[in-house]
């Protein structure tokens, strides 16, 4: 029988490195969802990613022998409910942006997480934190700026951009119930509220308006799973192990892995303003994570 324990202690040992795998498998997930036909809806999408990842957490949760229900479960359910609608925002900004640019805007999350820090958990918003904002926004509207975007031969709508950012607000209110629930829960019960409240939201609409996906398609819709599971239980352990400030900086990487696949499979421009631009965002968000780390 499998050994999760001595797993579980060797992935433990691995630190920071938990994280680096995480924001790997990350970008792998996007890559599977940039190439699936648009005619799959995307909450058929986060639907069967739900399905395939709470099949595989479940026989972790009964091999381990642990209680699937939790303690805290108003603040499961919820994390469940902000990680749904964060994935539906990240598959949506994924599908209709170039997958460097989706990135870029998902990964604003730390800032956004220093602000809710402070409207939630009465984390001090000090100037560091403004200070933060302005060099990661600078950053933002360096990318998204037209003349930036035609230089590279994009063209993105309002919309697409608004939902990309509204992902980032979901993902930063799902990292900071993560975190919270770090403490008292076991990482695979965690894991598993997120697929099983997308399950039970989703159902309904998959079932009435369902679509059949080819060979072709099911091979990427499979890989979605592995690669979000894999992703998520990488990042879960790193968050419980290291320091906000840490933590943020090295899921960054994701942005380094997207921007790679976009110029390998779907050939996507990146020149030095993009790089500049994602540099800043970057820069905002060791500033305003390292806050959280002195203050919590």
């Amino acid at each position: 029988m499998m050994n999760i324990a001595k797993l579980e202690k060797k992935l433990n040992s691995l630190n920071k490195f938990n994280l680096v795998f995480a924001s790997f498998f990350f970008s792998l997930m996007t890559l599977c969802v940039k190439n699936i036909d648009k005619r799959i809806p995307i909450y058929e999408l986060v639907f069967f990613r739900s399905l395939l990842s709470l099949s595989i957490t479940l026989f972790i949760i009964k091999i381990k022998n642990i209680n699937p229900w939790g303690e805290n479960r108003p603040l499961l359910i919820l994390r469940g409910l902000l990680g749904t609608s964060a994935l539906f925002c990240i598959f949506y900004a994924i599908r209709n942006m170039p997958l460097s640019l989706s990135t870029v805007i998902q990964y604003t999350y730390p800032i956004f997480i220093s602000i809710f820090a402070g409207i939630l958990i009465n984390e001090k918003i000090t100037r560091k934190l403004f200070f933060a904002l302005i060099i990661g926004w600078t950053g933002i509207l360096l990318i998204l700026n037209p003349n930036q975007l035609s230089n590279i031969n994009v063209l993105i709508d309002n919309t697409s951009v608004s939902i990309a950012f509204l992902g980032s607000i979901f993902t930063a209110l799902a990292y900071i119930t993560v975190k919270k629930l770090s403490f008292t829960e076991d990482v695979y019960v965690i894991i598993e509220y997120f697929p099983l409240v997308s399950l039970i939201t989703l159902s309904p609409i998959v079932l009435i308006n369902w679509i059949t996906p080819n060979w072709y398609e099911l091979i990427w819709i499979i890989g979605i799973g592995i690669f979000t599971q894999l992703g998520q239980t990488f990042l879960t352990i790193g968050l419980k192990n290291l320091p906000a400030s840490e933590a943020s900086t090295i899921n960054y990487l994701q942005v380094l892995f997207g921007s790679i696949w976009g110029l390998l499979f779907f050939s996507e421009v990146i020149n030095i303003t993009f790089v500049l631009g994602a540099l800043l965002v970057l820069l905002g968000t060791i500033i305003s994570t390292t806050k959280i780390t002195k203050n919590a």
